[in-house]
């Protein structure tokens, strides 16, 4: 399919990344733990406050961003008791929060952009600050919780500087206040680094392997959620729009298939990182779920 040659020539420069990470890893002995740290914690935080701040919220458009995060979080209670059934040494937490979201960003703004073209921009966007407001909500509460009692947990997330740059963006977003010129633009440098080293991360992941092991069941598990379930939310809920909601343009709709057909996050590599719960797999995991998606993809989008 002509869809596959473009689609694979705008993730190029991710795939270069993850090699840079990798020989990062292989030669100069980088850990992918302090790498993880900086972030989760400084640039994470930048991208989300600067999602929220700068997005024309109005209409429709409005409720995206909050449907998007609810669908995830109801996605991480469901997925959570099943992974609990499988592993009970930490997989179960990074499982059940990769099942609830995706590389909408990264990946997921170039394959739009490939697929549909510069009129899905506007939707791609809201939809990936979504699935990002979940991962600094429930989705760190979901991964806390890992090595941490209930309210431990809620204490990291009440901590974690992402929750905050959320909700501190959208408040100056909706009173309409402006902030002094350098403000936005340091964030704007914190958030330029964010692509870069998360998908540099997943590299270093691959860089700490010593024995390829395949985890054939975290595998599994995570491709079913992202590539069967996610699909199949997004193309009920097309169905229901065109049937009755009429909320959202064609546009609308295509951008919601392709975001659901998107491989796995990049940070799920961070947060295995910084928690030691089989950071190499979960790069294997998501690597393998990447080259997936360049072929799942447009084959899906092409049918629906």
């Amino acid at each position: 399919m002509p869809f596959d040659t473009a689609l694979a020539l705008k993730l190029v420069p991710l795939y270069l990344l993850v090699a840079i990470g990798f020989a990062m890893g292989k030669f100069l002995h980088v850990k992918s733990a302090e790498i993880g740290k900086l972030t989760l914690f400084v640039l994470s935080p930048a991208v989300v406050f600067k999602g929220f701040y700068s997005a024309k919220l109005e209409g429709a458009m409005l409720a995206l961003p909050f449907a998007v995060m609810a669908a995830a979080c109801v996605v991480a209670l469901l997925a959570q008791p099943v992974a609990a059934r499988l592993w009970r040494d930490g997989r179960e937490r990074i499982a059940s929060f990769t099942a609830a979201t995706g590389n909408t960003g990264f990946f997921g703004i170039p394959a739009c952009l490939a697929l549909i073209g510069p009129e899905s921009l506007p939707y791609v966007v809201l939809v990936s600050f979504g699935f990002t407001a979940y991962e600094n909500s429930l989705g760190f509460f979901v991964v806390a919780r890992a090595e941490a009692s209930w309210g431990g947990a809620l204490l990291r997330v009440l901590r974690y500087p992402g929750l905050h740059a959320c909700w501190i963006g959208l408040l100056l977003n909706a009173t309409q206040v402006k902030l002094p010129a350098y403000v936005p633009q340091t964030v704007d440098l914190l958030a330029g680094g964010f692509s870069a080293l998360g998908m540099m991360i997943v590299g270093l992941g691959l860089a700490g392997i010593t024995r390829l092991r395949l985890d054939m069941g975290f595998i599994a598990f995570t491709f079913a959620w992202k590539f069967l379930v996610w699909p199949a939310l997004a193309v009920g809920f097309i169905a229901l729009d065109r049937a009755w909601l009429h909320a959202f343009s064609t546009v609308g709709h295509k951008v919601l298939l392709v975001e659901s057909l998107v491989p796995m996050a990049a940070v799920t590599v961070v947060h295995a990182s910084l928690r030691n719960i089989h950071p190499d797999r979960a790069a294997l995991a998501v690597a393998a779920s990447t080259l997936f998606a360049l072929v799942w993809l447009p084959v899906v989008f092409g049918v629906f």
